[in-house]
């Protein structure tokens, strides 16, 4: 019975070793075939992605792409808009304060001259503001922020520091109304500097020219000359600036105030010493 065994014994070892070396074989062989079959797999999805997968993911991207840009683009309007309207604001207010600059160098130019332009023979009762004018073809009319309060009577002379606007023709306490050159209803006895021509004027109604009503002995003035009050009818102090003549015609001349009557911001009321 030993020898059997031993004979079955030999033939399983054999077996066994042999599957080992097929096995050993073929897994080397798969091994190999695996590695190559890798290599082929990884380049074949390399391709596919490359051909398919990434123009997909393209395509797919893109519109959330263009709608990240859109949102960026979005924002940064918002953040340029608003910076924008912080410049407009700081810009509105640059401007208020370039006014009231400009604003305030006006008036202090204006008082400086004013200070300058009372004559010696001439008595400051008041410096008073324009509060507002009622301009119409038959009036011209300012109303100023000093009254009777202010020592401010009717029939005074109220003057800039360019010369004659005209007279006080009403007062409140602390209110007063002007009648200004150019009012039609006004008539101021003038003389020329150079001959000493005597004349009377009025408003033309235009707001912008006085014309002469009467002219002593018809004489008439040269053109350019200055034009200041006479003193005569007791109403205006003596020479006090009122116009160059502008134009002369054969029974009347015209005279260019040299007051801006469009233009008066702060009046001085005064009467004779």
């Amino acid at each position: 019975m030993a020898p059997k065994f031993q004979i079955k014994a030999f033939q399983i070892t054999s077996l066994v070793k042999n599957f080992i070396i097929i096995s050993i074989i073929t897994l080397s062989f798969l091994l190999v075939l695996f590695s190559k079959s890798d290599l082929y797999l990884i380049n074949g999805i390399k391709n596919i992605s490359s051909s398919v997968i990434i123009p997909i993911t393209r395509v797919i991207s893109a519109p959330l792409n263009a709608f990240s840009n859109f949102v960026d683009e979005y924002n940064k309007f918002r953040s340029l808009k608003f910076e924008n309207k912080l410049l407009q604001e700081e810009i509105v207010r640059l401007k208020k304060w370039q006014t009231l600059a400009i604003q305030n160098s006006r008036e202090n130019k204006v008082l400086k001259k004013l200070l300058n332009a009372t004559d010696n023979n001439l008595t400051l009762v008041k410096t008073a503001s324009l509060i507002n004018r009622n301009d119409t073809i038959y009036t011209k009319l300012i109303n100023l922020n000093a009254g009777y309060e202010d020592k401010i009577k009717k029939n005074m002379s109220a003057i800039n520091e360019r010369g004659l606007l005209g007279k006080v023709i009403d007062t409140t306490s602390n209110n007063s109304r002007v009648i200004l050159l150019t009012d039609p209803n006004l008539s101021i006895s003038v003389k020329t500097i150079s001959d000493g021509i005597f004349s009377l004027l009025t408003g033309k109604g235009d707001g912008k020219y006085l014309v002469s009503s009467f002219v002593k002995e018809n004489k008439m003035p040269r053109l350019g000359d200055i034009v200041v009050t006479s003193g005569t009818a007791q109403i205006f102090p003596v020479d006090l600036l009122v116009g160059k003549v502008a134009k002369v015609q054969k029974n009347r001349f015209f005279v260019l105030p040299f007051v801006d009557f469009e233009n008066i911001d702060y009046v001085q009321i005064v009467t004779s010493k």
